[in-house]
């Protein structure tokens, strides 16, 4: 006699059933990110703390950020020892004019120096994640390009802004430290928009830079653009103020750094403005020309993100 046997394999139980590790767990206690890759979507706030963290980790950015204070503390501490050893009149003889035209320069003095390391702060952001291979890893975990670029310039922005800010107001206290009667001229119209002034120029100076990056994809071309716009050209323009052309002083009224140091003096009667050696563009038309210059090089280093392959 012959016996058949059958073996039904769905009935037979489970090995890894006996086994505490590889037991069935609910759906819920799944880790985080079996979830991300059923389909969840990184938030804008989460692209943010994450361009966040890549910034603060890297040792450029570190050292960048701590040199624009060095240097701006330092030049702001030189020019309120030259100036109350030898420019300013005897302690309580100055009048308001003199004591926030003090304050400016102590506040605002470093702008010209430090712009280019802002610059490089915005070329960095950027530049370094092509050279490292990051920017990859950061379009696979967060394919919305428009949404990571977003990000990356709001995390520039601020960085920059709050930056900016320690410099300035540090700038303001040193002048103060030196020249205590200098205190009550601290919230001054012309005081405040210009210290407000300095730090927005060298805000949209490194958005400036941050689209050069983006649209070079080469740290080394990106600083040598933004030192050529803050440095080069109006040298260069200033030579050619010798062939006598009409059109020379409007285009170096445009520039960066003459934009930066408009702002940097504040809003100041118009009768005063020509004495002062403010441009004809003024403290509002100065302002918008610097959003002007960001947005030049920030709207189409957007369009190029989104379009262009990551390699």
């Amino acid at each position: 006699m012959t016996t058949t046997i059958f073996i039904d394999g769905s009935s037979a139980p489970d090995p890894r059933a006996s086994h505490p590790s590889t037991a069935a767990r609910p759906a819920a206690a799944r880790p985080a990110g079996s979830r991300a890759a059923a389909g969840a979507k990184l938030s804008f706030g989460g692209l943010l703390r994450a361009e966040r963290i890549k910034l603060s980790s890297l040792r450029s950015i570190r050292f960048t950020l701590a040199a624009t204070l060095a240097a701006g503390f330092g030049l702001s501490g030189l020019i309120a020892l030259l100036w109350n050893s030898e420019a300013m009149a005897p302690a309580g003889t100055q009048t308001a004019a003199e004591l926030q035209q003090y304050l400016l320069m102590t506040a605002s003095i470093s702008a010209p120096f430090i712009a280019l390391v802002f610059g490089v702060l915005g070329v960095l952001v950027m530049s370094s994640e092509y050279a490292s291979g990051l920017i990859l890893s950061t379009l696979v975990a967060a394919p919305r390009r428009t949404a990571v670029f977003m990000a990356k310039a709001v995390v520039l922005a601020a960085t920059a802004a709050i930056t900016a800010i320690i410099v300035i107001g540090g700038g303001l206290l040193i002048g103060v430290l030196f020249q205590p009667a200098a205190a009550e001229q601290v919230f001054k119209t012309q005081v405040m928009t210009g210290a407000l002034g300095t730090a927005a120029y060298l805000t949209l100076l490194a958005l400036f830079a941050f689209g050069i990056a983006t649209l070079t994809r080469n740290a080394a071309a990106g600083i040598g653009i933004v030192a050529g716009v803050t440095f080069v050209a109006p040298i260069a323009f200033s030579m050619l103020m010798m062939a006598n052309w009409e059109w020379v002083p409007t285009v170096i009224d445009y520039l960066p750094t003459q934009l930066g140091n408009t702002l940097s003096m504040g809003i100041i009667p118009a009768a005063d403005a020509a004495a002062a050696g403010v441009s004809g563009v003024g403290y509002a038309g100065s302002l918008l020309a610097m959003v002007v210059w960001a947005a030049v090089t920030v709207i189409p280093a957007a369009i190029v993100f989104r379009r262009r392959d990551a390699h």
